[in-house]
């Protein structure tokens, strides 16, 4: 396989990475929905923080250990 397969196939398995949800987004999406199915209001509000969350405890992990 050439090199620019490769990195196609790398680059395309980053994006696929990328747009995965964390588990405080997913219990966002559950709060959403039965927010939704309750009130009828459909609202993305707790999906969104999880999304934050997710996305600030992935920035710690990224972080190297300092003692």
């Amino acid at each position: 396989m050439k090199s620019s397969h490769w990195l196609v196939l790398l680059s395309a398995a980053g994006i696929l990475a990328a747009c995965s949800d964390g588990p405080a987004e997913n219990t966002g999406e559950d709060v959403d929905s039965a927010i939704e199915d309750v009130t009828g209001e459909d609202t993305d509000a707790f999906e969104e923080a999880g999304e934050n969350v997710d996305e600030a405890t992935e920035d710690v992990d990224d972080e190297p250990q300092r003692f």
